[in-house]
């Protein structure tokens, strides 16, 4: 009863009013205060109630389209996409109204989260074609950018940009818009058209952007991406000619970007307008200076256009943070060589091919080191070569000549006896090996390198054994070796012929080493040494025939003054005067250097000029000699004779002559017969007549009964202060003359230059009046002079004159001559019986005069008598007696055995 009381409680009006209300006022709180369909946005799809009240909302009034519109949006946002598909399907066949765009929106949506969800393939196609279609259509019917803007969006959602790409391109036909919203659409279209992998497209729609682009900085953004989309697509003339004209639009505005220059010089440079490359990319520089990058690309863009001398501008910029080994250096490397700078090229290859392994980089480090020659970029380029690879052969032997010259030989060697344990001894790196301990005079330790090479010894490594045991001492061992060749090869052929005939020469084989030798010449044809070996050989073995040969071969090929005086002396030695004439005046024609130091040519040359009578020439000539082969006895002999013959003679340099004459130790002894006359006579000419004694002396050994060359010695003893010894060789000379015993037989003396300088050859001796003439004739004939005279007769002669011309002197010599013994011998015995009373004193008037001073006093009148003389003979020099000692033990000896004199 109680509880069914408190159940009719509840139930009374008033209870049921109060729970009335309190429903109202929830309603009220939970759903919204306006019309759904006016604000979907009140709606939410999390929230049960909104899409459970919409249902009831659309199945109460289901023609109500915003009312399905608000449950199709509600659905779709829920994820109920087939509830929202059926709940859909009215509209979309709904006629056109006020709610277009909302309820085609609201089916792109719907279409797009089915798409999400993964469907069968055939409904994905289905549901793709429906959202390419709506799009479009959305486009058209977008009543503000609002609209516009979320159409986009969705777009974008949709993943296919072609489709999107359309779209944006559409809009410029649909909406007549501004410029630059136009050029946002274009913008957006190229975007798309990237993403659907359509640059070509993109870069079209972003060249027509740009056109219409007014403000600047978005101008260069939309320039560079039309270029990199052209760049994507293919680079052809109409990128260039796209590049070319936004380029040029923003330089007429004063704009540039270094970037967008970069992009266009990509384009153009494949398209071979590289000049236009070049001008952008140096306006790329311009705008950003100090970036290494655009200068590289500069570079080589002027390098693939020639311009190499232009490219060295930039090469001090290009070596900021140069690092080793890059493409960067090889860069300035190749530039460096290109324009014939190997000072600044040689260093860049070298770090190049130290930092990393590159044929390129070595052969050219190799190939300038060796040319300048740089030995210590040599060593460094090679020991880091031979740690990665084998040295070649010329490799090695660079080493060996760069390794010595600036490291210690034992440093090369052991750099070398590692490469070969490391790389199994090869041959290239064997033979370096035994060069540097035979240069360190490791001959043996050499030879046992060559015999562990790993090939048999032939060829030339034979040829460089030989060469070790002919270093070794053993020249037999390597001429038997050696002999064994029958025709070595080009590439060491020379080497091989030279080395053949060095052992051979060593070991006396001239058969071998004139073979080897000629070989050799024909492989060098202009080898001076070579030449001179031959020569050597062929006057060892007196082969005259092949020693001319060779001389026309070395003057022929060499022009050498060497082998054309050799041509002279055969000409000279067959007496063939013309052809020496024309040797001669070959070697005049040829630079006074080359002469200079030829003596053989003097000699020859003063030979023409003394037999020319040419006196300035020869003495220049003899000179020349003397200066070549210093106090030389034949030259000087001649030049003595050259002086004496001159009218006034040259008394200081007649002096200087004779100097290296005098008191030398043993000096006498090393001057021929020849040269102590000639020194006899300058002396006695100098007036230096104790010297001229001396060689006086000794010239009585070859001429023992020489009248006149007596004559004149005693007139030397008599300035010596000897007079009394003077007269008696005087007696002893006329004793002589009237026995007949002297000039019976010429001096005979080996052939040499005086010979062509004779006194009696030289016109300006010979007296210039017919009267002098003619009394010079008489007198030579009265005394038996009749036969060519030499020089030192000649010279005595000269002399004598005076005293031969005397008249008891010329009674004396008719005496003699018609043989008048009576006469003759009482002259005799006068003159000696006055010298055995008074040696010294000056003769009688009847008596022949002997003295100078006689005959002075004889050819003056009232010549009066002369002061007394008490000089006796062994009172007077020791010289002086000794000649007249020699004197009379000559005349005493048979006269067969003392006047043959032999050469």
């Amino acid at each position: 009863m109680r509880v069914e009381a408190q159940r009719e409680s509840l139930l009374n009006a008033p209870a049921l009013m109060f729970m009335s209300a309190v429903l109202l006022i929830v309603f009220w709180v939970l759903f919204p205060r306006q019309p759904a369909f006016r604000d979907p946005s009140n709606l939410s799809a999390k929230d049960a109630l909104s899409v459970a009240y919409l249902r009831v909302l659309v199945q109460s009034d289901p023609d109500n389209a915003p009312l399905r519109l608000s449950l199709v949006q509600v659905l779709t946002e829920a994820g109920m996409t087939d509830e929202a598909a059926h709940a859909i399907d009215p509209l979309t066949r709904a006629p056109a109204s006020g709610l277009s765009y909302e309820i085609r929106l609201a089916e792109l949506k719907l279409a797009l989260q089915q798409l999400y969800r993964q469907p069968p393939k055939d409904v994905e196609e289905a549901l793709r074609a429906r959202i390419a279609a709506l799009i479009p259509a959305l486009l058209h019917i977008a009543r503000n950018d609002k609209e516009l803007d979320q159409v986009i969006t969705l777009a974008e959602q949709f993943a296919e940009p072609s489709v999107l790409a359309e779209t944006f391109e559409q809009l410029l036909v649909i909406l007549n818009e501004s410029d630059d919203r136009k050029s946002a659409w274009l913008a957006s279209a190229a975007k798309q058209r990237i993403a659907a992998n359509q640059p070509r497209l993109a870069a079209q729609d972003l060249f027509k952007a740009f056109s219409l682009e007014r403000t600047a900085k978005k101008k260069m953004a939309i320039a560079k991406s039309s270029l990199r989309a052209y760049l994507q697509a293919g680079i052809d003339k109409e990128a260039l000619k796209a590049a070319r004209q936004m380029l040029g639009s923003l330089k007429e505005k004063g704009e540039g970007d270094a970037g967008l220059f970069l992009l266009a010089a990509d384009i153009a440079e494949p398209l071979a307008d590289r000049e236009q490359a070049l001008a952008w990319l140096e306006e790329a520089s311009y705008l950003s200076p100090g970036e290494w990058t655009i200068t590289e690309r500069i570079v080589r863009l002027q390098v693939s256009l020639g311009l190499l001398k232009e490219s060295l501008a930039r090469m001090e910029q290009l070596k900021i943070s140069l690092v080793a080994g890059s493409e960067r250096q090889r860069l300035i490397a190749r530039i460096y060589d290109w324009n014939a700078q190997p000072d600044e090229a040689l260093p860049l290859w070298l770090s190049f091919a130290r930092a990393r392994a590159d044929n390129e980089a070595e052969t050219r480090a190799f190939a300038l080191a060796q040319a300048k020659p740089d030995h210590k970029a040599l060593v460094q380029l090679l020991e880091a070569v031979m740690v990665r690879r084998k040295l070649t052969g010329t490799e090695a032997e660079a080493y060996v000549t760069a390794g010595l010259a600036t490291e210690q030989p034992a440093h090369v060697e052991q750099q070398l006896r590692g490469h070969a344990e490391r790389f199994n001894n090869p041959v290239e790196t064997l033979k370096a090996l035994a060069q540097v301990l035979r240069l360190q005079g490791k001959t043996r330790a050499a030879l046992a390198v060559y015999q562990e090479m790993p090939t048999e010894q032939v060829g030339q490594q034979r040829m460089e054994l030989a060469r070790l045991y002919e270093e070794a001492g053993d020249a037999q061992r390597s001429f038997e070796l050696l002999r064994d060749f029958n025709s070595p090869d080009p590439a060491y052929a020379e080497a091989y012929w030279l080395l053949l005939a060095s052992v051979s020469t060593q070991l006396g084989q001239d058969a071998y080493a004139e073979k080897a030798y000629e070989k050799a010449l024909i492989l060098r044809p202009k080898d001076a040494e070579i030449l001179e070996n031959l020569q050597r050989l062929a006057i060892r073995h007196r082969d005259d025939k092949k020693s001319e040969r060779l001389a026309h071969y070395g003057w022929d090929r060499l022009q050498r003054i060497e082998d054309l005086q050799r041509l002279m002396h055969f000409s000279w030695k067959r007496s063939n005067w013309k052809e020496l004439e024309h040797w001669l005046s070959l070697a005049e024609a040829m630079p006074a250097a080359a002469t200079a130091q030829a003596p053989d040519y003097w000699y020859f040359q003063s030979m023409r000029k003394m037999g020319n009578g040419e006196r300035d020439a020869a003495r220049d000539a003899l000179r020349q000699l003397l200066r070549l082969r210093g106090p030389d006895p034949e030259v000087a002999e001649a030049m003595i004779w050259l002086l004496l013959s001159d009218k006034t003679v040259d008394n200081p340099s007649l002096d200087a002559l004779v100097q290296p004459y005098r008191n030398q130790s043993g000096g006498q002894s090393a001057v021929n017969p020849p040269l102590a006359e000639a020194l006899a006579a300058a002396e006695h000419t100098l007036g230096k007549s104790t010297q001229a004694a001396e060689w006086y002396l000794r010239s009585l050994t070859t001429r023992p009964r020489d009248f006149l060359w007596t004559l004149t010695l005693a007139d030397n003893m008599e300035w010596a202060g000897c007079p009394a010894n003077a007269n008696h060789v005087r007696l002893n000379t006329l004793k002589m003359f009237a026995l007949r015993h002297s000039n019976e037989t010429e001096v005979r003396y080996p052939a040499r230059l005086a010979d062509y300088f004779l006194g009696l050859r030289d016109q300006r001796a010979q007296p210039g009046n017919p009267d002098e003439l003619k009394r010079w004739q008489s007198t030579k004939e009265r005394w038996g002079l009749t036969k060519p005279m030499d020089n030192a007769r000649h010279f005595a002669l000269t002399r004598q004159r005076e005293r031969l011309g005397l008249p008891a002197w010329t009674a004396f010599a008719d005496a003699v001559r018609s043989n008048n013994q009576q006469v003759v011998s009482a002259q005799l015995a006068e003159v000696s019986n006055r010298l055995q009373r008074k040696p010294g004193e000056p003769g009688d008037e009847n008596t022949l005069p002997l003295s100078m001073d006689d005959i002075d006093r004889a050819n003056r009148w009232l010549a009066g008598e002369a002061a007394p003389n008490q000089s006796v003979l062994n009172d007077e020099l020791d010289i002086c007696r000794q000649t007249l000692t020699r004197i009379r033990e000559l005349q005493a000896a048979s006269i067969p055995a003392q006047e043959r004199t032999k050469p």
